[in-house]
C-alpha cells in the first residue's frame, strides 16, 4: 500500500485515513508535521493504489501490515470512508493505537438509503471521468495545481467496483460488536448540518463505547477536516499530546 509521509519518524505518529476520491483529505493538518510524524496511506481504489479495486478486508490487512512497520502505536485519524475504516480498526485491533478520532462515519447503513448512495456515488464517478469537472471539483476542494493534475488522472483510473464496494463496506454500528469492549479514547465528530446517518452513528457510538465520546460541531457539514481545520487541528494536538505523553 502506496503512503505519503510528513515529519519526522521520532515524533508521535499519526495516520490519517481519508475520505473516498480525495487523498488529501487531511491537507490543512499536514502543517502538524512540525510537531508529529504523519502518515497518509492511500486506501487501496484511490490515488497511487487506483488502479486495484477496493476490498475492505485486503484494505483492513495492508493497514495493519503498514502500521505496524513503524514499531510503535499510532494515534489514528479517519474521515467518512475513512472514519468507517478508523471504527473497524479501532475496535477490532487496539493493540495498534494509543487513541482515534473519528469523523463523520456513516455507520447506519439501510434501505432504502443504502441503494440511494450507491447510485449517486457511480453518478458521482462517471462525472469525474470528465476532465475538466474533475480538475474543477479539486479546485472547489482547495487542490492546488500540481495536486488537482495529480487527482485528476487519478480519478480516470477507479472503477464503478471500487466505488460499489466501499458503498457496500459492511461496516456498520450491529457489524463491529467488538467497539463496545475497546479501551482506547475515541473521539467521534459529525457536522451538525450533515445528514442523521452520521451525526445518529456519532451518538450512538458514544453510548456503546466505554471509552467514546462524541462532539456534534455547530455549523458544520461534512467538511471538517478541510474548513474548520484549526479548532480540528488543536484538538487533534489536544488530544495526541494526552494520550502519548508528548504535551
Amino acid at each position: 500500500m502506496h503512503f505519503d509521509e510528513y515529519g519526522d519518524r521520532s515524533n508521535p505518529t499519526i495516520v490519517f485515513l481519508h475520505g473516498a476520491n480525495f487523498v488529501h483529505t487531511f491537507g490543512r493538518q499536514y502543517p502538524l508535521s512540525d510537531r508529529y510524524h504523519l502518515v497518509v496511506p492511500h486506501i487501496t481504489g484511490y490515488g497511487k493504489e487506483a488502479e486495484r479495486v477496493f476490498i475492505i478486508d485486503n484494505v483492513i490487512d495492508e493497514l495493519i501490515d503498514l502500521i505496524s512497520s513503524f514499531g510503535k502505536k499510532v494515534t489514528l485519524v479517519g474521515f467518512s470512508l475513512g472514519a468507517q475504516i478508523a471504527f473497524r480498526l479501532a475496535a477490532e485491533h487496539e493493540g495498534f493505537f494509543n487513541g482515534a478520532v473519528i469523523v463523520s462515519p456513516w455507520l447506519i447503513k439501510e434501505e432504502p438509503f443504502l441503494s440511494e448512495v450507491l447510485n449517486a456515488n457511480r453518478k458521482q464517478l462517471s462525472m469525474l471521468k470528465n476532465k475538466a469537472v474533475c480538475s474543477f471539483t479539486g479546485m472547489m476542494n482547495g487542490l492546488p495545481k500540481d495536486a488537482r493534475k495529480e487527482f485528476v488522472n487519478q480519478m480516470q483510473k477507479v472503477s464503478v467496483e471500487t466505488v460499489d464496494n466501499v458503498v457496500k463496506n459492511g461496516i456498520t454500528l450491529d457489524s463491529v460488536p467488538a467497539f463496545r469492549d475497546a479501551d482506547i479514547p475515541v473521539i467521534a465528530i459529525a457536522g451538525a448540518r450533515e445528514q442523521a446517518v452520521v451525526t445518529d452513528s456519532v451518538r450512538i457510538m458514544a453510548e456503546r463505547g466505554k471509552n467514546c465520546r462524541c462532539e456534534i460541531w455547530k455549523g458544520a457539514a461534512h467538511n471538517i477536516p478541510p474548513v474548520y481545520y484549526k479548532k480540528f487541528n488543536a484538538l487533534l494536538c489536544e488530544f495526541v499530546d494526552e494520550n502519548t505523553g508528548a504535551g
